[in-house]
């Protein structure tokens, strides 16, 4: 009865095969199963021993998992050096531009911030006009509005840079 109890497990545990196989499978557990029991007969333990109840609830065979595979490697191959090209040409460009103001920006609003302290530096060691004091509280009032503005703007940029690059990455792949 073990036998049966065995291979109806073992049939139910790989139902997710192409029939040949499952049946190869399960042809080669009968041959084994008949050498265990020939062998236990014999008196001769050394050799397969068949367990009373083989699978625990963690056994697990693997069937129909989907792997990443890439259809094509000369494809992606091709796919990444016109988009290496492409984005050299086209696209390189107007980013470093698009840094290159968001960065000037940042440093706009760092020194605006910074004037009322430069302000009262010159307060201390010379002469100093009311007009420059209030002057410097517009600048670091300006400066500030500047710096949010900068931040919120450089979230916008990481985003559509990202999305940008998992756009070409998706490209690269073929999905």
């Amino acid at each position: 009865m073990e036998k049966e109890k065995l291979l109806q497990e073992l049939e139910e545990r790989l139902k997710g095969l192409p029939p040949e196989d499952r049946d190869k499978l399960i042809e080669l557990y009968k041959d084994l199963i008949d050498v265990a029991e020939e062998n236990r007969k014999n008196g001769n333990k050394s050799t397969l021993d068949i367990p009373s109840y083989p699978f625990d609830e963690n056994f697990h065979i693997p069937i129909n998992e989907e792997k990443k595979t890439y259809r094509n490697n000369g494809r992606m191959i091709l796919a990444t050096i016109s988009l290496l090209l492409f984005n050299t040409i086209f696209v390189l460009g107007p980013a470093v531009a698009i840094a290159g103001i968001y960065f000037s920006m940042c440093l706009v609003s760092f020194s605006f911030v910074l004037s009322p302290f430069l302000a009262a530096l010159k307060f201390i060691f010379g002469s100093f006009d009311s007009i420059e004091f209030f002057l410097t509280v517009i600048l670091a009032g300006i400066g500030l509005m500047i710096g949010v503005g900068s931040v919120k703007v450089g979230k916008w940029l990481y985003r559509i840079s990202m999305i940008y690059w998992n756009w070409n990455i998706k490209l690269i792949k073929g999905e």
